[in-house]
């Protein structure tokens, strides 16, 4: 299971949405505007670049290419490592304190403030050809993104599915 993203902008063609779809898990997507991150556990990429869209009721936001640039080079908040598996750990830790029992609560991720380049270099460090297809796939995301807002005159949407 993971994060699928896709990026959306103002007259995009059927050939543009068909490459997005075909791109479907594959790690090398970014020039489509298609990003895939796998549930590990670890430290979510996404949360960094595309923030909004998971806050967002609809999973959808959209972000300039500038903020989507700036978060990919420059370190702009955590890295917000909580994910849904965490929250179960809290929560069965919490019923088995209330029961009595003695409960050591997991670690949580790191959550020091860092860039999209700097989490993929974290989560993949023991994997350097994994490492640098990731890191090009989100430099390429974010050209793709750059690119479409300057041809259209408006910011892309980001859309989590």
């Amino acid at each position: 299971m993971g994060i699928d993203v896709y990026l959306r902008w103002n007259v995009q063609t059927q050939g543009e949405l068909a490459a997005q779809e075909e791109a479907y898990m594959a790690l090398d997507g970014g020039s489509v505007g298609y990003l895939r991150e796998w549930y590990t556990g670890g430290l979510y990429l996404m949360k960094i670049l595309c923030r909004e869209a998971f806050e967002s009721g609809s999973r959808r936001a959209t972000i300039p290419a500038a903020v989507l640039r700036g978060r990919l080079t420059s370190v702009t908040e955590p890295a917000r490592g909580l994910d849904y598996g965490h929250h179960i750990a809290d929560v069965v830790a919490k019923e088995l304190e209330e029961g009595g029992a003695a409960v050591r609560r997991p670690g949580f991720p790191r959550t020091d403030p860092m860039n999209v380049e700097e989490a993929v270099a974290a989560r993949y460090a023991d994997q350097p050809e994994l490492l640098q297809a990731v890191l090009k796939s989100r430099r390429d995301f974010v050209a793709l993104a750059e690119n479409k807002e300057r041809g259209t005159g408006l910011p892309c949407t980001i859309v989590l599915a």
